[in-house]
Formats: structure tokens, sequence, C-alpha cells
């Protein structure tokens, strides 16, 4: 066992890591508290769609939009029958010009030499500036050889008109000055083309320079699969931001996520498919939502459209737009240009330091399984610091944050509720006070690690959402074995050799099957929210500003209560069990401020919610389990 004066060098060195972590914890919360701007950007040709509904010019409603205050918009690539409808530009077929009777003249007298081949294409470009535009993106896309000029205004291509009619040709410049006309700027939404590869992205891309950011359309991001690589690079030389659609899977985002460091936006969208399952006030929640708790700042904004609503969507969608600008507003954000938050990196000294307090955590942990002398607790530490220092001096810092952030993870949430659930604790004198004790002391030893990690990852790739905490399932399913282990590691002979009814196999069968559940529920897409659950979210959301989780104050904070009425009675029967299912209490609030892109102050609203509502409840229990629970011989 850790000797006393062991005990303290190590409870020195957690204090002094714990210190930093805090400081580290100021540092980002300052960041956060920074920008404060969101920007929302409607689609564009959804907007147009609105309009039409109604038969409405659409430059009255982009004057009604603009009236409200949103001044961006999601504007996607022309393509030829696009630049056809608008009058900059006339395609064909070689063979089809061949039969035309009437066609332009620098067409005609093209054909009349003998120049239109049958199996090329042929651009007849009217508009100086399409001109250039159109002539540069067809060059990039297929190449100088297949792309030629014919005289001024008409371009060969060297490839089948129906292969070319979904090609990007860049924004169109008459859409762009109609548009600036009322005060609007704009956001470029590209998607991929197979055409583009590894050597031909620099061009397109250096062409989106004026916009400094794009958000990509489709499935898959441009020059997937092969491409990310060269896209990222082309992005970061011509200073375009990317437009990180989150929730919505692109293939290839997350790799140009990584790539793309500090130039990455959080953009939260609603998809077509999803928006027509869901109603106003559901999408308002779930857009403010994402602003308040994940660190949004652009809202890419996509109306609702007949036959989901009534027969005047311009209406209805322009009061949607303003009670969301409202609901924003009233939540202390601003529209506007969000600007990047101050750089956040922790120095490599800061990192061994605070993985030398998860280092000491991890002794106090193991020592409770195996006595370790004092002596061998240090060698131990130190030769964990060198490995620390070794690793960083090499390089593998990202390596040691996520390694670290999940060791306390795994580590403090165990020994949150083995230190505060062991001894001999029969003494039944006030034991709801002392259980309430117990439940802070647990929440109060889980902070420390909370702290630790806190400090590990207070980096501006942690907090963009760039990188992320390492195996969330696993961290959440540990520690319920550590401490179902420690809590049985001496009573397992006899725990085997019980026998055990059909109601309590039943009940331990429930058991398995909730920590299924809470694994399953941990993602995004397992699992979906039942409609009850829904109601009781929104509404403890309105209550209590940020909601806090269900599984905290109805299963883990009343599992600890239970656990401490068994341990201040003696009761090791089914304090293994109890102390298993509470220490779902701590996983989860460790798993609460994992969520790094989440600001600090809302996982602690939301933790503090949940532990004042799992007192009340957990009391509740306790005080039923206490007519059933009786102190052992």
């Amino acid at each position: 066992m850790i000797d006393k004066l062991n005990r303290a060098i190590l409870l020195l060195v957690l204090t002094a890591a714990v210190l930093l972590g805090a400081y580290l914890g100021l540092l980002r919360l300052t960041a956060e508290s920074g920008g404060r701007a969101v920007e929302l950007v409607l689609d564009l040709n959804d907007l147009k769609k609105m309009a039409a509904f109604e038969k409405k010019p659409i430059g009255t409603v982009l004057q009604e939009v603009r009236a409200l205050g949103i001044t961006e918009l999601g504007v996607f690539e022309e393509t030829l029958p696009d630049g056809a409808a608008n009058g900059e530009l006339f395609y064909v077929k070689g063979s089809g010009l061949l039969r035309l009777k009437e066609r332009p003249a620098a067409l005609s007298a093209l054909a009349a030499r003998g120049l239109i081949k049958p199996d090329r294409t042929y651009v007849y470009l009217l508009d100086a500036g399409a001109r250039r535009r159109v002539a540069d993106q067809l060059r990039w896309a297929l190449g100088d050889r297949s792309a030629r000029f014919l005289g001024r205004n008409v371009l060969e291509l060297d490839e089948l008109e129906e292969d070319l009619r979904l090609l990007g040709l860049g924004l169109s410049e008459v859409q762009l000055q109609y548009l600036r006309k009322f005060g609007f700027t704009v956001v470029p939404r590209v998607w991929n083309d197979p055409h583009y590869h590894l050597g031909n992205l620099g061009g397109k891309i250096e062409a989106l320079r004026p916009y400094g950011l794009v958000i990509f359309d489709g499935e898959e991001l441009l020059g997937y699969p092969d491409a990310i690589p060269a896209l990222a690079d082309a992005l970061r030389k011509s200073r375009v931001n990317y437009g990180y659609v989150e929730i919505v899977k692109q293939e290839g985002d997350q790799r140009l996520k990584k790539l793309m460091g500090q130039s990455v936006v959080r953009v939260h969208s609603v998809p077509k498919d999803e928006l027509a399952k869901i109603d106003k006030a559901e999408a308002l929640d779930r857009f403010v939502r994402a602003v308040r708790e994940r660190g949004v700042r652009l809202i890419y904004l996509r109306p609702f459209l007949p036959p989901q609503i009534d027969a005047f969507p311009v209406a209805y969608n322009l009061r949607y737009f303003r009670e969301l600008t409202e609901r924003l507003q009233g939540a202390g954000f601003t529209l506007g240009r969000a600007t990047a938050a101050r750089p956040l990196t922790p120095q490599g000294w800061q990192i061994i330091l605070l993985g030398a307090g998860v280092l000491c955590g991890s002794l106090f942990l193991l020592d409770r399984f195996i006595k370790i002398p004092g002596w061998l607790s240090l060698i131990i530490l130190l030769g964990g610091v060198e490995g620390l220092a070794l690793a960083e001096q090499f390089g593998q810092t990202l390596l040691l944050q996520k390694g670290l952030a999940f060791l306390a993870s795994l580590v403090f949430p165990s020994y949150a509720v083995i230190a505060n659930l062991s001894g001999s604790g029969r003494d039944e004198k006030q034991w709801l006070l002392k259980s309430w004790l117990v439940l802070f002391g647990v929440v109060l030893t889980t902070g420390l690690g909370i702290i630790l990690m806190i400090g590990l990852l207070a980096d501006s790739r942690f907090l963009s959402g760039i990188e992320v905490f390492p195996a969330v399932k696993l961290a959440l399913t540990v520690p319920l074995l550590i401490v179902a282990a420690y809590f049985l590691r001496d009573r397992l002979r006899t725990f085997l050799s019980v026998r055990v009814s059909l109601l309590t196999l039943g009940l331990g069968l429930c058991g398995l099957g909730a920590v299924a559940l809470l694994v399953a529920r941990s993602g995004n897409f397992i699992i979906p929210v039942p409609g009850v659950e829904k109601y009781l979210r929104n509404w403890l959301e309105i209550v209590m500003f940020v909601r806090p989780r269900t599984k905290e104050f109805l299963i883990g904070y009343p599992a600890l209560m239970v656990a401490a009425l068994c341990y201040w009675r003696g009761n090791r029967t089914w304090l293994w069990l109890a102390a298993t299912v509470g220490a779902v209490a701590s996983t989860s609030v460790f798993n609460t401020f994992s969520h790094i892109h989440t600001p600090l102050l809302i996982s602690l609203v939301r933790t503090l919610n949940a532990l004042c509502l799992g007192a009340v409840v957990g009391a509740l229990v306790a005080l039923i389990a206490a007519r059933y629970i009786k102190a052992e011989e």
C-alpha cells in the first residue's frame, strides 16, 4: 500500500496538474466567449422555388430576406444548361450543329469551312466575362488540348456534350451582379466531378479566393477519393476556408477536416429529406441548440416548401427566418461574419505535467486492487513521465493528448465511485445526508480527471472539431467493469455459488440491456430518440436552459444513492450492483466534458442541472429502497 509520504508526493503532483488544467480551461473559456457572431446562409435555389410557388418576383423575396438582416446566400455553380438559360452561351454537339438550319453566324462560318466535327461539343460564348470564366473552367477540367478556341467566341471541346451537362463552371457573373445589387455576399456550393483529379484542382480553387469560403455539395467532396490532400493544399494556398457540414456525411470530409487545420468553419444544416420530416419548431430548436451547445457559427438554411406547408411559403418562411434570428439574438448571439477563435495549443511541458497527474490518478486506482509499495509508485511515476517526455520529443503530441485523455476517462470515474464507497461504512446515523455527500464526492473526484482532460484537449484542433475525443463507447463502459471488478473481487466465489431466481435473472438481463442501450445511444445514428423522451428533453431545456442528461439524473445518481445506502448499512450483497450502475453517472459526466466542441459553460450547467435533479430523484429512490435493503449481520 502506498505510504503517507509517497501518497503526499503523488497528491502534490496531482494538485499541480489540476491547477494547470484549470488555468488552461480558463484560457479556453476566454477563447469561447470571444466570438458571438453567427452567419446565416440561405440556399438561393430554394429561395427561387419558394418565390415560384407564389409567382412572386425573386427580387421582391430577396428584399424581404435582406430586411431581416440576412446577407449571405449559398449559390451553386453554373452549368452549360444554366448558362444557356441565362443567355450567356450557346452549346451544341457537332453532329447536331451540322443539322441546324438556324445557328449563330460564327458557328455557320466554321461549318462552312468544314471545321465542325460531329463527335465534339461546341460552346458559343457571347459575354466577355462568361467567356473567360467558362473557358478557364473547361480547360481546368478537360485540359488545354481538349478545350481550344476556334476564333474569338467559339470553344471546341473534345468531349461528348452529354458528359459535360453536370460539370460546374464557376459562379455566373450575371447572377453575382444581380445579388450584389441587393447587398448579398455569396458562399459558393461546389460538387465533385470525375474530370477533376490530383493535377487540375489548383485553378478551380484559386477562382474561389474572392469568396473566402466554400461548402461542398453532394455525397462526396471535390477530388474524392484520391485528390483530397491536393484539395486541402489548394484551399490553403488560396486562403479559402472549408465549410464542414456536421452530421451530414460527405465522403472525404473527415480527411479534409484534419488536413485543413484551423481553416475549417463548422456548418449546421438540415438536409432536404430530413427537413420534410420535421416541423418549424423542431428546426428552430435544432439550429439554436447547434449554435449554443456545439459551437456552430454558420447555419445553412433551407426553406419549408409545399406540400409540407400551405400554399403561401414566402410568408411562412419569412416568419421562420425572423423567428430564428430573434431566438439567436435572444440567446446572446449576433448576425454577421463569424470570427475565428484565438488559437490554443498546450505546450509540451504542460502536456507532460497533465499526463503526470493522470498517472498519479492511475496509481491511486491501481493501489485499490494491488497494494503498491511507496517506492515502486514513485518509480512508476518517474518512468511514466520520462516516457511522456520521450514521446513529446518525437512529435507524438496529438497521440499523447488523446491517449492521456482516454486514460483519464477510465481512471477517474472508476476511482470516484470506488474511493467514496470503500471502507467499513456501517453507520446509519443521518444516512440520507451522508449519501448526498457521497454523491457530491463522486462528482468532485470525477471533476479532477475532467480538469486534466480539459487541459490536455485545450487545443484549437479539438475545439473546432477537427480532432475528437477517442473511443467514446469504451470510456462509457470500461469504468463500469472496473467498479464491478473491485466490489466483487473478494466475493466472486460466493457470488458464483448464489442461487438466482428467475426474477433476479430477468433484472440482470435488463441491466445488461440498459448498458447496451447506453453504449448505443452515445452516438447519433444508432438508436433514434423516442417521441416521449424528445418531449421530456425539450421541456427540460425550456425550464433549465440546458438539458441535463437523462441517464445521470434518472439512472446514475439514484443508483449511487442506493449504493451509499448499502454502504452505510453494511450491505455488501447489493452494493456491487448499485455501485456499478451508479458509475453511469460519473462516466456520463466525464463524457459531457469530452465533447470538446461544446462550450465549457454549457457542459458545466448541464452537469449541475443533472446533479441537482439527481440528488432529488436519488433521495426518493433511496428512501423507497431503505424499506427493503437491510443491514447484514
